[in-house]
Parts: C-alpha cells; sequence; structure tokens
C-alpha cells in the first residue's frame, strides 16, 4: 500500500509498505480522505517535532474492511466510519479522570500516532465512530476539528441565547461559528479579509467585522446594549486578536485562546480588571472522545455544513503542492484523497 512519509521538514515522500494486519482486537480501515490540517503543516515545515520519520494525518474517515474476532462492536466491514486518529495512552491521570484531550502520553513513540497520509490503518474499535449513508466520506473527515471546536466552546461554557465573538474567519473560525449556531448562540466574527468575511456571513454569523476598519469594541457593544458579548474565542494569531479581547467582552465575559502561537506571546491586563469583572481566561487543547462523538451526530445529523470549507482534494502524487496549498490564506481545508 501506499504512505506519506515525512522524513524531515519539507521532505516527504511516497512509500510502498506491506498492507498492515491487524490484531484480534483491531479493525483495519481503508482510508477514504484526511484533512491538511495546521498540525501537518507545522510538521511539514519543522515549527513542530513530534519524530522523524512520521506518517501525518489524523483528520480522517474511511471504510472498515477487516473486523478482528475479538472485537465486541457492531461494526462490520463495508461500514463508513470517522476516525479519531489521536491516540490515548487510557493510563495516566488526565485519560483516567475524563480530560483525555491532555493525555501524557498522546505523542510518546509506543503509541500509534497519526497516521492518516495512508491507504489503510489499523485502529482499535474505540477510534471509530459510524456514519449514516447521508454523510460522504470527504465531510466526515472534518469531525476531528469540528470535536475541538466543540471542546472550545464548551471551555468558555457558552449557553443558550448568549453572545459570542470569534476573532478569526479561518477554517477554524469558522467551524466554531457552525458548532456555535447549533448551541443557539448569536455570533460575530472578525477578521481582515473581505472573503472569509462574506462566507462567515453566508453560514450564519449574526454580523461580520473588518477589524482594519471598525473599532469591536464600538461595534460589539452598539448591538449588545453597552455590555459587550459574553464569550471570546480566538482562532487567529494575530496579535491584534488578543489585544481586542478585554475591550470587546461583558463583565464576566470568557475568553480562550484557541489558537497556538509558534514564537512566545504575552497576555497584557491589568490584573484589577480580572479581579473587578470576573473575567475568564482559558486555553483549548484538542478534543475529548465524547466532543468527537457530539461532532460526529452533529455532522451525521446535517446540522453543520462544511462542504464550503472543501478547498483542495490532493493526491499521493501531489502531496507537495496540496501543503502548499494548505499553507495558503487563500484556502480553507485541504483533503487528501487516499
Amino acid at each position: 500500500m501506499k504512505t506519506l512519509v515525512l522524513e524531515a521538514p519539507e521532505k516527504i515522500e511516497i512509500r510502498e509498505v506491506e498492507k498492515p494486519k491487524i490484531d484480534k482486537d483491531e479493525l483495519l480501515v481503508k482510508l477514504g480522505y484526511c484533512g491538511i490540517c495546521t498540525l501537518e503543516v507545522r510538521l511539514y515545515r519543522g515549527d513542530l517535532e513530534i519524530y522523524y520519520p512520521i506518517i501525518p494525518g489524523h483528520e480522517a474517515a474511511g471504510v472498515v474492511v477487516e473486523k478482528g474476532e475479538n472485537v465486541l462492536s457492531s461494526i462490520e466491514p463495508g461500514t463508513k466510519v470517522a476516525l479519531d486518529l489521536v491516540t490515548r495512552c487510557n493510563e495516566c491521570y488526565y485519560c483516567r479522570s475524563g480530560k483525555s484531550n491532555m493525555c501524557e502520553n498522546r505523542f510518546k513513540k509506543g503509541n500509534r500516532v497519526l497516521g492518516g497520509f495512508a491507504e489503510y490503518i489499523p485502529v482499535k474499535s474505540t477510534q471509530v465512530f459510524p456514519l449514516p449513508d447521508s454523510l460522504t466520506l470527504s465531510e466526515a473527515a472534518f469531525a476531528e476539528p469540528v470535536a475541538c471546536c466543540i471542546r472550545s466552546l464548551k471551555n468558555i461554557n457558552i449557553n443558550l441565547a448568549e453572545d459570542l465573538l470569534i476573532a478569526g474567519a479561518g477554517p477554524m473560525g469558522i467551524m466554531h461559528l457552525l458548532s456555535a449556531l447549533c448551541m443557539g448562540v448569536r455570533v460575530f466574527i472578525s477578521d481582515p479579509d473581505k472573503n472569509r468575511r462574506k462566507l462567515a456571513e453566508e453560514l450564519g454569523a449574526y454580523l461580520v467585522i473588518d477589524p482594519a476598519a471598525e473599532d469591536i469594541d464600538e461595534v460589539v457593544k452598539e448591538h449588545t446594549g453597552g455590555r459587550g458579548v459574553d464569550g471570546y474565542i480566538i482562532t487567529s494569531s494575530a496579535p491584534e486578536a488578543l489585544e481586542h479581547a478585554f475591550e470587546a467582552i461583558a463583565r464576566d465575559g470568557r475568553v480562550n485562546i484557541y489558537t497556538s502561537y509558534n514564537e512566545r506571546a504575552s497576555l497584557s491586563i491589568d490584573v484589577n480588571n480580572l479581579h473587578r469583572n470576573e473575567y475568564l481566561i482559558t486555553g483549548s487543547e484538542g478534543r475529548t472522545e465524547h466532543d468527537f462523538l457530539q461532532a460526529v451526530r452533529l455532522l451525521s445529523f446535517g446540522k453543520i455544513n462544511v462542504k464550503p470549507l472543501i478547498s483542495k482534494i490532493t493526491d499521493f502524487e501531489n502531496i507537495e503542492e496540496g501543503m502548499n496549498a494548505a499553507m495558503s490564506n487563500g484556502t480553507y481545508r485541504v483533503l487528501l484523497k487516499a
């Protein structure tokens, strides 16, 4: 079978290997599509290193083709599935306390790490989530990033009929928008790119803001009776997105720094404001199995439409072109077709 192996930064190659054999408690999945996420981009550029060589890819979906004899699940060959490919050890404190997104061992070499850039992959039955016929494999490949957005929204305890501002209308900003709308939230979204603002508006944002031309604080307070928004999620690594946070939120507002930064970033705030306004500042890392299940169900129900986010589909032979497209500001999500 074909795999794509990242040997070193910006050195990725097709490698022919034997089709995997599964253990008695595993399933073999023929991969259909795998998203090229920011994680893969950072691995490719060398901004992040797990280890080399590595088969990247973790936003994947496919079809079960073999079932181990000890698998208790009712899933049978022929079943379409979304795949949870960021494995957990299920042994550390965080896994056992219901916070598996913080697993201490998830990227250790003893684990089967990532692996979605391949034709086939062996997985545990706990890593597969069955899909209805109505959901395509290309759409199901978005289950993982949607799950991360669900986790992010939970971290700021966003509630029905609250106001939320999302800084950044890139792929993760749009997926936060789509997830928040399922929760009955009124969503403002800011981005300097007019095309991204246009898509956000088409997909249901209450109001789109150009932070380069408008005062976010004034615009938001004009529409919230002078209060500001209840929640503010930063999906853009632009310093301005972080700076605007405490201008736009209401008293007892919650800020989630969803994005990560390649260089150290500092948060400048008068701690008296934290004290007097009861602000909550948090981050968001990955997702749990429950978040993943909820993402699959929302996609399956047709509540979240990710089709507009598929910017390009590439293949093994054109992976470098696909990686370059994924790094472009003009794309949302590039998918690798196995």
